[in-house]
């Protein structure tokens, strides 16, 4: 190996992942970048928010990666959140069903299950009453579901998961917002797998962003 080459390599090994990702992804191609971030709400994390709705097959399909990244390749600085978007009426009950099962704690046993019948299963669930049939036989009581889908809280959140879909610009499902900052897709990416390779490479600039902003504001 020549000098030259030994020096090169060298130089690649001491530079820093964020820099040597900067090759793979760029924005404008396989993500967007808002001009001025939104706010978040993981603190010091970084904040992963999906934006999904029941209804969308690509969604479904999503959740394989999407778990496979949770238990194995989400960053230790990073948090994830879900929030449903609201791009007509129609999507309405299924925001206010996710938010019932969240105030119920009962995310990790009806989301994916809801995902599965609606997909693979075939069950139509569009109304309150349909979903609220499907969760009592899922082991939850259906009167609670109902108290909770009707609550002041859910249709708070929904409310607000229905302006936040518009402020983030967001045209399809599913997307994913990193920190407020950067948007992706599938689309953008180059497939569900490849959209959480792009996640991550997010979440290491966001993390970057953050420590400029604070350097800054002293």
């Amino acid at each position: 190996m020549t000098m030259k080459k030994s020096l090169i390599l060298l130089i690649l090994l001491f530079l820093s992942p964020t820099l040597l990702m900067a090759e793979q992804y760029s924005e404008g191609v396989e993500y967007s970048k808002y001009g001025k971030p939104f706010a978040v709400s993981t603190g010091d994390k970084v904040e992963v928010r999906e934006i999904f709705w029941y209804g969308c097959p690509h969604c479904y399909h999503l959740e394989a990666p999407l778990n496979k990244w949770l238990n194995e390749a989400k960053p230790a600085n990073a948090e994830f959140l879900r929030m449903p978007g609201i791009f007509r009426d129609s999507w309405v009950p299924h925001a206010r069903a996710y938010y019932s099962f969240e105030a119920l704690d009962q995310t990790e046993k009806l989301h994916h299950a809801m995902m599965d019948a609606m997909h693979a299963k075939n069950q139509k669930l569009m109304t309150e009453d349909q979903i609220a049939d499907f969760v009592a036989t899922q082991g939850v009581d259906r009167k609670e579901f109902i108290d909770a889908y009707n609550s002041f809280s859910v249709d708070s959140l929904s409310r607000q998961a229905q302006i936040m879909t518009k402020r983030y610009g967001v045209t399809g499902v599913p997307s994913i917002i990193v920190d407020g900052r950067y948007l992706v897709s599938s689309s953008l990416a180059g497939g569900h797998e490849e959209m959480f390779s792009v996640v991550n490479y997010l979440v290491g600039l966001a993390a970057e962003d953050r420590k400029q902003e604070k350097t800054q504001a002293k």
